[in-house]
Formats: structure tokens, sequence, C-alpha cells
């Protein structure tokens, strides 16, 4: 999903630098989307916008020249985001993180009724055009959250302030942060603490809050009837150093690698290495080889396996998670591992990934490569629950793309993936890694499928 960054500014009080806090927030949120970034500004006459495709820091560490001002948004993602419109209610500049379930209907009412689309009825420009037609820009969110199916995570930028609005469901968060003179709020909050911000709150699900003068206040509450909290921030989708509703990241993924671990400590299975898939899989990793350590310090067994990385990713190669073809996720994939040099023929591995899909970058480029390696058996341990069903709150994941559907049987599903074995921890045993309530996270995408 792609990352936002938003920030206000009070300059009598703040010490900072406007356009570097600006550009580096918003570069770390770009592990959220590598096709498009873009910023925008407002200086007290007009919002100022600029957009590239491509990486956020290359195309704009050189041209920040224009961009000052006391507001602005930032955005990593997989569209020409931020967007400026000029609109009965004055000029704004929208950018969002989400997925609109009812997209096509709305573009074919809007088409039905005169209007246009420049960008065939992207999402972000929907709800541009939903904005508009409110009162104010507070209740046009408001109108538009009546309007569409599906969640989001929004940020409007205007001369009154910047905007900063979470669905009612709270399927994508959004976090506050501030320092002296300045409040910020972002979809990953893991760059906060090198820039000087706090981590204050989330943005509560509903919540409508306006950043102006370096301060934030609430401005509305949309009616919630029940939160549904993506667990895939925690389990893969964020930036381990991220923090949401006070439970680190890092700290979800070592506790599913340990249920992991358990599972294997009472069947009496002894891996002798666990190795992560990089990056996604290090922590859940970590935290099995933590439990097999712990348990064996208490006398409970006599060995623990070895922590060791065996694939390394080239940090160079961008995010395969993010690709939006089948084709260029692959070669992604492919490129970003490489092995270890090192010979571990006879050994027994335990490899923790983060979640598996489609498995095709399983089956056809990672297990492969470790089997390569001399390994007499390979093992997958994956942190989140089997996916059923495909996710209809974001943009990846698409129907009949899923290996659970394509292969239900378990022990099928791991001879596909050329492994001796594979476990998921369960739903409670997720939520239980969270520690929050089941009935508080989105675990749609697994959950068996009604379609």
């Amino acid at each position: 999903m792609p990352g936002l960054f938003g920030l206000s500014i009070e300059p009598k009080e703040y010490d900072g630098d406007f356009l570097q806090d600006l550009f580096w927030e918003t570069f770390y949120q770009q592990h959220l989307g590598e096709e498009y970034a873009g910023l925008a500004s407002y200086a007290g006459e007009s919002i100022k916008i600029r957009t590239h495709r491509g990486l956020f820091r290359p195309t704009f560490s050189e041209d920040l020249a224009g961009l000052e001002g006391t507001e602005g948004i930032g955005y990593c993602g997989d569209t020409r985001e931020p967007v400026l419109a000029d609109s009965k209610l004055g000029e704004f500049a929208a950018c969002f993180s989400g997925n609109l379930i009812n997209r096509e209907d709305l573009v074919s009412a809007y088409k039905a009724a005169g209007h246009s689309f420049a960008w065939e009825g992207k999402c972000i420009e929907i709800i541009v055009k939903l904005i508009s037609q409110g009162e104010g820009l507070v209740d046009g969110i408001k109108r538009m959250t009546k309007e569409i199916l599906g969640a989001y995570a929004l940020l409007v930028l205007t001369h009154e302030g910047i905007y900063a609005a979470c669905c009612p469901t709270g399927h994508w968060p959004l976090v506050i942060g501030e320092k002296k003179g300045a409040v910020a709020v972002t979809t990953d909050p893991s760059g906060f603490h090198n820039c000087g911000f706090t981590p204050l709150r989330d943005v509560e699900p509903g919540e409508i809050v306006l950043l102006k003068n370096g301060g934030l206040e609430t401005i509305e509450k949309m009616p919630t009837a029940r939160t549904q909290i993506c667990s895939f921030v925690w389990v893969y989708t964020n930036f381990p150093g991220a923090v949401f509703r006070n439970i680190p990241v890092t700290a979800v993924r070592k506790r599913l690698g340990a249920i992991l671990a358990r599972r294997d400590i009472e069947r009496g299975f002894i891996p002798d290495i666990v190795t992560p898939i990089p990056d996604s899989g290090r922590f859940c990793a970590i935290g099995y080889a933590q439990e097999f350590v712990r348990q064996k310090n208490e006398g409970k067994v006599e060995k623990a396996p070895v922590y060791d990385e065996v694939l390394i990713k080239y940090p160079y190669a961008g995010r395969s998670y993010l690709q939006l073809t089948q084709e260029k996720r692959e070669t992604y994939a492919h490129t970003k591992q490489l092995v270890s040099g090192e010979d571990y023929s006879g050994k027994v591995l335990v490899v923790c990934d983060d979640s598996i899909r489609r498995g095709t970058q399983t089956q056809r480029t990672t297990i492969p490569k470790i089997r390569n390696l001399g390994f007499t058996q390979v093992h997958l341990r994956v942190s989140n629950p089997d996916s059923l069903s495909y996710c209809p709150w974001g943009k990846t994941i698409k129907k009949g793309e899923l290996l659970a559907a394509r292969i239900p049987d378990f022990k099928e599903r791991a001879a596909f993936l050329g492994v001796d074995s594979a476990e998921h921890p369960t739903i409670e045993e997720l939520a239980e890694a969270v520690g929050l309530p089941v009935e508080m996270l989105c675990v749609d995408c697994d959950l068996p499928s009604s379609d």
C-alpha cells in the first residue's frame, strides 16, 4: 500500500528545516511504493505540487526548490500523487492509501452524469470528485466515505492546513508525531526518531484531524461500527521499526516466530539452522531461534538451531511485493536474492518467511536456490496464517492468484513448493502475537472466500 506523510509547522517556534523534514520523512515511506513519488506544499499563496515517476530520493534530491512552505504532504506509491484539484471548495491536493471496491460502479455513474476522467478513473481521481461535492472539506470527506466501498487513509492539503483521515474501519493506520513547532502524520513512523519527532498517537478509525500551524485538532469523528486494523501491517507491510497502537512490528514478528518454534519443539523437531527470507522473514527467524535458546537455557531442549542467513538480499533490487504484474514480481524476486557462498551439505534447515500468497516466488526462485546449497531437508515456517482469500481492501492480491485456493491440501502444497513441510500460525495465534482481540483485526485474507 502507498506511503503517506504530512507536515505542518509554526515558523516562529520551529527550528528545523521544513523541506528536509518533508523530504526525509517521505523518503522513509519508499518501501510502501516505488512506481511514483510526489510532494505538495503550501506557503500562503497557492499550493505547489511536483510528482515524478520512479524512486523518491533520486528523483527529488535535486528538485526541491520552490516547495518551501508551512504545510506539505508526500507520497510514494503506484500512481501519480498527490493530485491537485480546483473546485468550488478552492484548491486542494490529495493523496491516499487504500482501495475502492466499487470504483468501476462510481466511474460508470460519473460518466453517465457527463463527467470525464483524465486518469481512467483512478481511485484518487474518484476521491477528489466525491470530496469536491461537499459543503466543505470535512463534509466532502464524510460524503466520500458514505459513497465508497473500501478502505483508506487520506491526506488533503488545503489553504487551511492538512486534513488527515482514516476510514471508519481503520484498516490502514496513520500515526501522529510531534516536535517543537511541528506536527506530522504518516503511514509508517519508522523514520520519526531520525528527524526528531516523538510518536504521539494513532489517528482513530473514522477520525478527521487538522494539522495547522504546527498543531493538531480533531475536527470530526465519523461513526465506527467495527474496527478492523489490517493485521498484515505488523506481519509484513510496514518497516520493522514501525509501531502501531503502541505495538512494535518487530515484537509481533518475533512472537510469531516463537509460536512456530514452540510447535516444532512439542513435536520433537529441532533443525540445525534457522534462516530468514530477507528482509521480511528476519524477525520471525530471530523469534524462532530465541525461543529455542530460551527453552535450552531452561533445560527443556538439548540444543537450539543456529541462526544464519543463507540468502542475502541485494539492496538495490527493489521490493518484489509491490510490483503489479506476475512477470515483474518474479524478476524482482529472482534478482534480489543472492545465495551464501558457504556449503551447507547435510544440514536440516528451517526457512522463515512472512507469508505465502501466490507461492510462485517460493517455488520457482527461493527454494531451488536454497536446495542448491546442499541442505538435506528444508522446512518452511510462515509467520502469517494460511492465506485463503484475496484482500478486498488492498490492490496487490487479486482473485484466483492464491496458492491456498489452487492447492488446499497442506502436504500437496509443501510438495509443490519443494519443501519437506510448511507451517502457519492460526488466526488466534496471530491475534495473540499482535496483542489485540481478533475482532479488532482485519484477517479477511485468512478466512475462506465466499466467492
